[in-house]
């Protein structure tokens, strides 16, 4: 798998501009769907120590999230779990539970993403994201993102990779990319880029004109 690796990831030198650069010089105003910035992610990790240390990756994934939103005038989106808030303001979310600390004004759906088909309609959000998420679906991967495809135009899914966390049982533990790209076959991801390195690397996916 090394030479699709390869092909597929995206280097930070490759990229001119840094997220929060693209996050903050994308005209996002007026649009019924955007990314929050980094002060407004900031504001929830100081309310939720869930969002601490993770806006490198996330700042990966909405920058992605913008270029698509204005390239495509993305008008409608889902996110499948938001603690606190989605990270795209004006997104769906889509949930297993009703969290408490779910910011009241957001529209959820409560759905077990494991569970086929989801309670939407082909193709009614022009963009998903999915941030930390696939890897709490037990074996049901594959299933979820056959859902993906029909219900999103376009895709943004974060996932940890080779986490070694010392327990072969911690839903986290040792995921290497082979099997991740196993999960959204036969659709090949349009590009996947570098979330954060080091022991607890983190990968974006980001997935374009998707089919049914």
């Amino acid at each position: 798998m090394r030479p699709i690796y390869r092909r597929l990831l995206g280097s930070r030198g490759s990229r001119p501009i840094s997220p929060d650069d693209v996050l903050e010089s994308v005209d996002m105003s007026g649009r019924p769907v955007r990314p929050i910035l980094r002060a407004e992610f900031d504001a929830m990790a100081a309310a939720d120590p869930y969002y601490k240390g993770r806006w490198r990756y996330t700042s990966v994934a909405l920058a992605e999230a913008a270029k698509l939103i204005v390239r495509d005038d993305i008008r409608t989106a889902l996110e499948v779990g938001a603690p606190v808030k989605p990270t795209l303001t004006g997104a769906h979310v889509m949930d297993y539970r009703l969290r408490e600390e779910l910011d009241p004004g957001v529209e959820i759906t409560v759905h077990d993403a494991t569970m086929v088909p989801w309670p939407f309609a082909d193709k009614q959000f022009g963009l998903l994201i999915a941030l930390q998420v696939f890897e709490h679906l037990g074996t049901r991967q594959p299933e979820a993102f056959g859902e993906v495809r029909r219900v999103a135009r376009h895709a943004i899914i974060s996932l940890p990779i080779d986490w070694d966390v010392g327990d072969p049982f911690n839903v986290h533990h040792m995921i290497p990319l082979e099997r991740v790209l196993a999960w959204f076959a036969p659709t090949v991801p349009t590009r996947i880029l570098e979330g954060n390195p080091g022991p607890k690397k983190r990968l974006v996916f980001v997935f374009e004109n998707l089919a049914s």
